[in-house]
């Protein structure tokens, strides 16, 4: 996978979400439960699709379950993997 830079993982993590809900907030720190027709299980869903498409591994045991119900949470958490594997661009 290329390196991508934060602005490009937000924008990709947008477009997956959009692929699964009405409509998405414009506030990327909003809760995905409570401003979409995301249930639990979608959410977990999408963060098997993240994995797949970003090609990483999400530790859902080290991490706090409510930083990935959100657009900015999932990008830090992904930035933050991907930098661990040298997959984001330092620019």
């Amino acid at each position: 996978m290329k390196k991508l830079s934060k602005p490009e993982i937000r924008d990709a993590v947008h477009r997956l979400v959009s692929q699964r809900v009405d409509e998405v907030s414009h506030d990327d720190s909003a809760s995905l439960m409570e401003t979409t027709n995301l249930d639990s299980e979608g959410v977990v869903e999408l963060l098997v699709e993240i994995e797949e498409v970003f090609s990483v591994s999400i530790d859902f045991v080290m991490v706090h379950p409510e930083s990935l119900l959100s657009i900015s949470g999932i990008t830090h958490h992904l930035s933050t993997l991907m930098v661990a594997n040298s997959l984001v661009d330092a620019n």
